[in-house]
């Protein structure tokens, strides 16, 4: 065979070959295009159906709960995703039956699976389910989550046990964050979910802590003094006010800020010591706090701390002084310090405005 002729067959092998991959390719797209069209179709019709769950009442709200419930596969999966995104938005009666539509799916032990995988994804998206769906008896598999190998993963766990206002559970988050900084703010979080059921878990690990003590038990103590203040835990005032009698100055800072929230004209007289510090930063926690207490007595304390030797200690007694009435604006106006007129200048433009 000659060269023209191989090189003819060639082409034509070549032309054909681009011919059947096009139309391949034709046909692949307009299967894909129908599918996406179908699945469309499907999620909107049950779509309507969960959102009448979510949102109806009476009859309408039963004829959602039975429809979803006789729901086949197709269908389940066109919306599972968005149901579960949906589910902690929804109070009462319904989040309780789009609860037990998704228990009736199966997707509790689908969630369970996930977290088990090997992908760290699907691994977050189990512990996420399963935290939404707070169901007491999968605690420890998300418990488990904390152990993750992936930070990600570590975060979402403890996200999702803000769902099991349980003490143990309380006390494992708490081991948590102590050992890893930077699980703090998701835990705080959780604990801000799972409110006062927290504090008798937290008001044991809080307590003064000797000098050369190991960097996780301080932690352990100024995580249970954040998340007090945060619960409103007013019962643990006196545990607070102990806890500084030692320890290092974040702990001092995270007892002030509790103190503060909570908001006891009683801590005054141990606000008002905290002043005294050699810290700058704890005196102007202790400022802060005193002020947002705002009792007319705390005006003593205040007054020597504007002629502090930090600019920022004086400011925040200067804001606190203006935060605690009559008295302390008095005090500001014949103050000779910057700060004060300071104070006083940004309130008199807050109020034009």
């Amino acid at each position: 065979m000659s060269m023209e002729r191989v090189a003819l067959v060639s082409a034509l092998v070549l032309a054909v070959a681009c011919l059947v991959t096009v139309v391949l390719l034709v046909l692949a797209r307009i299967a894909k295009d129908r599918a996406e069209r179908r699945r469309h179709h499907v999620r909107s019709s049950v779509w309507r159906v969960v959102l009448t769950l979510g949102s109806g009442e009476g009859p309408e709200l039963d004829d959602a709960y039975a429809t979803l419930l006789a729901a086949d596969p197709e269908q389940r999966k066109s919306v599972e995703n968005d149901a579960f995104a949906l589910l902690p938005k929804l109070r009462g009666e319904s989040r309780q039956r789009l609860s037990e539509v998704l228990l009736s799916w199966n997707a509790l032990d689908r969630a369970r699976n996930s977290t088990t995988s090997r992908s760290a994804v699907r691994r977050c998206r189990g512990y996420y389910r399963l935290g939404v769906l707070a169901e007491p008896g999968r605690r420890h598999q998300v418990l488990r989550g904390l152990d993750d190998r992936d930070f990600v993963a570590r975060r979402t766990a403890m996200l999702a046990l803000g769902s099991f206002p349980d003490p143990v559970v309380v006390s494992k988050m708490l081991d948590a964050a102590a050992e890893e900084p930077r699980l703090r703010s998701d835990f705080l979080a959780s604990i801000d979910r799972i409110g006062l059921t927290a504090a008798p878990v937290l008001r044991g690990q809080l307590h003064p802590v000797p000098e050369g003590a190991d960097e996780t038990e301080a932690r352990r103590a100024q995580l249970a003094a954040e998340a007090l203040g945060l619960v409103g835990a007013i019962d643990a005032v006196g545990d607070l006010e102990h806890a500084m009698a030692g320890g290092p100055d974040e702990l001092w800072i995270a007892c002030i800020n509790a103190l503060g929230a909570l908001g006891s004209p009683g801590s005054i007289v141990v606000l008002g010591d905290a002043l005294d510090h050699a810290n700058p930063d704890v005196r102007r926690a202790a400022a802060r706090a005193i002020g947002l207490i705002g009792a007319s007595h705390a005006v003593e304390f205040l007054g020597s701390a504007l002629e502090d030797d930090s600019v920022e200690v004086a400011r925040a007694a200067a804001n606190a002084l203006y935060r605690c009435g009559r008295t302390g604006q008095r005090i500001l106006r014949f103050s000779p310090v910057p700060v004060a007129r300071e104070v006083l200048a940004l309130a008199e433009l807050r109020e034009r405005v």
